[in-house]
């Protein structure tokens, strides 16, 4: 059964803007998208639901035998054996049945299932978690930047040393600080050099293909730049094809995206940051020195990884 493709779609984004009109990024709300487009989505991955229709046995048969249906329980959660009967005969094809309105409530939810199954997106998606051809600062530097972030950590990579260095002269920094404007931002240059540590050990690990065309070089700097640029998933999944393990934990993800998408959203009182979880809604709460101990924990893993790669 065809499953969601972005691709195949028309997808409408809204810019995310703070007091100061500076745009944060765009952002889908997946859930609208559902609901104006229900009818084409649910044509799109050809299923059927006659609303409101009288229908006989065998269409009824036919509404159970959709893919969707037989390959998982989602019809078990809802009283199709309730059916209305508006007609009966002798013999079990005569019978007509009332299908329910799409406004009926006990069946609100099936649309939803379906769109689940099919992989459609819900709830709201922000910059970071968007594909990259929605992302407000992605097009913005395609269109300002010729060189690709992959050409980009090629040439200036960030090593294990300064990494090193700058981690602990910004741990340091925060220490001293007393504007929690000043730490919410030292918090996220932090999270963004480990990124770029991470992103600049992938790079180095890439090799130089000389016998190639130009066109060729420009083609695959093109793709590994839009890896390094997606979602920590996908770099972490291009990670593992080169290292052949997985990457270390980055435990700072969640809280790095919603600094980046509102910093003054956040609270810090103390040593402690809450901040709302932009995928799930909850609020978290972290120590930031533990967050800082998790980044050297990282950089130590991801060294480790690196020196035993270099041995083989």
């Amino acid at each position: 059964m065809k499953k969601f493709n972005i691709e195949d779609w028309e997808i409408d984004v809204e810019q995310e803007t703070g007091n100061d009109d500076y745009i944060y990024g765009n952002y889908v709300d997946w859930d609208e998208f559902r609901t104006t487009e229900e009818e084409n989505l649910l044509s799109y991955f050809e299923v059927d639901i006659p609303w409101g229709k009288e229908i006989s046995c065998q269409e009824f048969f036919d509404f159970l035998s959709q893919e969707v249906f037989y390959n998982t329980s989602i019809i078990n959660s809802y009283p199709f054996e309730d059916l209305e009967i508006i007609e009966t005969g002798p013999v079990m094809s005569d019978l007509l049945f009332l299908f329910p309105s799409r406004k009926d409530l006990e069946y609100d939810m099936l649309v939803s299932d379906i769109f689940d199954y099919c992989e459609v997106p819900s709830g709201t998606a922000y910059e970071d978690d968007l594909p990259q051809e929605l992302q407000f600062w992605y097009s913005m530097m395609e269109e300002e930047f010729l060189e690709s972030e992959y050409e980009y950590y090629k040439n200036y990579p960030l090593g294990f040393a300064n990494f090193n260095e700058s981690i602990l002269d910004i741990k340091s920094k925060m220490s001293s600080a007393s504007d929690t404007l000043t730490k919410k931002s030292l918090l996220l240059s932090s999270f963004i050099i480990s990124e770029s540590l991470y992103k600049s050990t992938i790079v180095s690990k890439i090799p130089t293909e000389n016998n190639i065309s130009e066109f060729s070089k420009e083609i695959l700097s093109k793709s590994l730049g839009e890896k390094l640029r997606g979602n920590v998933d996908t770099r972490n999944k291009l990670f593992k094809k080169i290292f052949n393990v997985k990457s270390p934990k980055q435990e700072w993800i969640a809280l790095r995206n919603s600094l980046s998408h509102d910093i003054e959203s956040s609270k810090l009182v103390g040593d402690c940051i809450s901040y709302i979880n932009l995928k799930d809604g909850k609020e978290y709460t972290e120590n930031i020195y533990d967050l800082f101990e998790k980044q050297i924990n990282f950089y130590e893993e991801l060294k480790c990884i690196v020196e035993t790669d270099n041995e083989k």
